[in-house]
């Protein structure tokens, strides 16, 4: 039980180790002047039942793209099931946009690929519908693609939600993707914004559940990935996106990423380590975790203690889930429930789904 314990707390500490790695190699990342202008843009909306979203995020674009002299948004509806279409249709014959919808839902990655297939221009510019996006983003995100070593450009997701609560979570990850930023290797650009060079655009297969991370490491065997800091991303609440459905979600992209030999033989060893300390090597903990509770409950027998701490953990663990159903303020509450929902989508995609499938 020992032996557990420190396995889970060394695991933990390697983990949160990670920034003071990113401290010794930023300064290999090339520095290049930017020069020039971009003056040419082609923007890619990607739809998807986004009624309550839509009609003001195009607004915005367009009044964003409008300081181009030339520019064009590309909007590929994936075959929205509510009343999107009849939104679209007011921007039907609007200047410069280009409405693609299709006939059955097809996922993200043939949107995007299709959208490229479609671009007139060597920058292009990728935007999801929910989310709410800070002024002059648009030309804020192609600043850093001016450079030559640099190929894509992500933008920055706030810890202030929508609702101005701010997450712990998210404020983390930020920090860690500003020092990989500034070793020219951002391991994943965020999915709601960024921007790339077409050059190095590689055609997403259909199948891929982590588009935005699967592009960005094909991109980062060629050239770097920036975080540009000016271009803010802010979404919904972080409690109330994260499910177990998302949880799975990511659990399975990590786990198909594994499988595509080309993708990771193909990034440099330097790039390796920051792929798996930051992606892969946090899966571990919740099943560690579990482990040392477990453990616990063994230990409830041993002294008093024991059975206090477990009693406060087995609570802490029934709020976390219940989130919605009690009205609490800790954010440690959000770190609980994203391990149990880990936890949960590594039983049922290992254990589970196997077993399923064998009937």
């Amino acid at each position: 039980m020992t032996i557990i314990f420190g396995l889970t707390l060394l695991i933990i500490l390697m983990y949160f180790a990670y920034p003071a790695y990113l401290y010794f190699v930023r300064s290999q990342a090339a520095q290049e002047k930017a020069t020039g202008n971009i003056d040419r843009v082609s923007l890619v909306f990607l739809s998807y039942n986004g009624k309550p979203y839509i009609g003001e995020k195009i607004n915005f674009l367009l009044r964003e793209l409008a300081s181009f002299p030339e520019y064009e948004l590309i909007i590929i509806d994936d075959f929205s099931e509510d009343a999107t279409h009849s939104i679209l249709e007011t921007f039907r014959n609007t200047k410069q946009v280009k409405i693609i919808q299709k006939t059955f839902h097809q996922g993200i990655a043939h949107s995007m690929n299709l959208a490229v297939s479609l671009a007139r221009f060597d920058y292009i510019i990728f935007c999801d519908q929910r989310q709410k996006l800070s002024p002059n983003i648009v030309r804020n995100i192609l600043e850093p693609l001016k450079s030559g070593s640099v190929g894509a450009v992500s933008g920055c997701l706030s810890c202030i939600d929508k609702d101005q609560k701010n997450s712990i979570l998210r404020k983390h990850e930020n920090f860690i993707k500003s020092q990989e930023s500034k070793s020219g290797c951002l391991i994943g650009v965020y999915g709601p914004f960024y921007a790339i060079k077409k050059q190095h655009y590689t055609p997403v297969p259909e199948n891929v559940i982590l588009d935005d991370l699967y592009l960005s490491l094909k991109i980062l065997q060629k050239s770097q990935i920036k975080l540009e800091t000016n271009c803010t991303i802010t979404d919904e609440d972080f409690s109330a996106l994260y499910t177990f459905q998302r949880a799975r979600r990511y659990l399975s992209g990590f786990l198909q990423l594994l499988k595509d030999k080309e993708v990771i033989t193909g990034l440099s060893a330097k790039q390796k380590i920051m792929l798996f300390w930051h992606k892969y090597l946090r899966l571990s903990i919740p099943v560690l975790l579990f482990a040392s509770y477990i453990s616990l409950g063994l230990m409830i027998a041993d002294g008093l203690i024991f059975f206090i701490f477990f009693v406060i953990i087995t609570v802490l663990m029934v709020i976390s889930v219940s989130s919605r159903l009690i009205n609490h303020k800790f954010r440690f509450i959000n770190l609980i429930r994203m391990n149990i929902y880990y936890f949960m989508a590594i039983i049922d995609i290992i254990l589970l789904t196997p077993i399923k499938n064998l009937r």
